[in-house]
C-alpha cells in the first residue's frame, strides 16, 4: 500500500506539473486541432468526401504528431524542467524508487496519448465496426510507451526546458516524418517498417482504406525490440547521471 500511495504522489506531482505547463499542454490540443483542421480543408477542397489517400494522410499526421511531440515533449520537458529547478536530485534521494518514479513520470502522458489516438479516429470517421480494437489498443499502449521512455531519455540528456526541445527535435524528424512520408516513397515505407510510430500509422492507413489489419511478426519484433533497447538506455542514463540508489 504504501507503495502505491508513493506512485500516486509522484503521479499527481507530474499531473501538476504538466498541466500548469501552458508550453507542454498545446501538444496535445495542438495536434487535435491541426487533425480537425485538415480534415475540414480536405473536405473542402475534395467536395465533402475525403479519399482513403487524404483519410490515410491526416491520421498518419495525427498518430505521428500525437507519439512524437507529445511523447518526447511532455515527458521529456518535465523531466528537464526538475533538473532545471533542482527538484529530481531530491526527489530521487527521498523515499521514491527508482520504478516509482519511473511508472509516476510516465502514467499521465501514456493514457493521454492512448486517448488522443482513439480521439484522430474519430475525427476521421473511422467507423469502429472496421477497427479491431483490441490490437489497435495493444500497439497503440506500445507505441506511447516507447514514445514515453524516449521522452524521458530527453529528459535526462536535457540541461533545461529549451535543451530538451532542442534534443527532441531530430528525433522527432526521424520518428514522425518518415511514417508521415512513407507512403509517397517505397524506400521511406520500408524504413518506417522498422519505427514504433510507422507500425502504428500503418495499421491507420489499412483503417482509412478500409483493410482489415493483421499484427506482423516484424511488427511485434519492431514494438519490443524497440522498447527493450529504449529501456536499456535510459537504464544507463539514468545510473550514469547518479540517480539510482545504493
Amino acid at each position: 500500500m504504501d507503495n502505491i500511495n508513493k506512485l500516486t504522489a509522484v503521479a499527481q506531482i507530474k499531473w501538476i506539473c504538466i498541466s500548469r505547463n501552458t508550453a507542454i499542454m498545446i501538444g496535445p490540443l495542438l495536434t487535435v486541432a491541426m487533425v480537425w483542421i485538415f480534415k475540414v480543408l480536405y473536405s473542402i477542397n475534395s467536395g465533402g468526401d475525403l479519399s482513403p489517400i487524404l483519410v490515410s494522410l491526416i491520421l498518419s499526421l495525427g498518430i505521428s504528431l500525437n507519439l512524437c511531440m507529445d511523447g518526447f515533449l511532455m515527458v521529456g520537458t518535465a523531466i528537464a524542467e526538475e533538473k532545471e529547478k533542482h527538484t529530481l536530485r531530491v526527489l530521487m534521494t527521498s523515499s521514491v524508487t527508482g520504478i516509482q518514479y519511473f511508472i509516476g513520470s510516465i502514467l499521465f502522458p501514456f493514457v493521454l496519448m492512448n486517448i488522443i489516438n482513439l480521439v484522430v479516429l474519430e475525427i476521421c470517421d473511422i467507423s469502429i465496426s472496421q477497427v479491431p480494437v483490441a490490437t489497435f489498443l495493444l500497439v497503440s499502449a506500445a507505441a506511447s510507451l516507447i514514445s514515453c521512455v524516449m521522452g524521458m531519455i530527453v529528459g535526462l540528456c536535457a540541461k533545461n526546458q529549451m535543451n530538451a526541445n532542442l534534443i527532441s527535435s531530430p528525433l522527432m524528424i526521424v520518428f514522425m516524418m518518415i511514417p508521415m512520408f512513407g507512403n509517397l516513397s517505397e524506400k521511406l515505407h520500408h524504413i518506417s517498417g522498422f519505427l514504433f510510430t510507422g507500425v502504428l500509422t500503418e495499421m491507420a492507413s489499412g483503417f482509412a482504406e478500409g483493410m482489415s489489419y493483421t499484427l506482423k511478426p516484424l511488427d511485434i519484433a519492431v514494438l519490443i525490440g524497440e522498447l527493450i533497447i529504449s529501456i536499456l538506455v535510459f537504464l544507463v542514463l539514468y545510473r550514469r547521471n547518479g540517480y539510482e540508489k545504493d
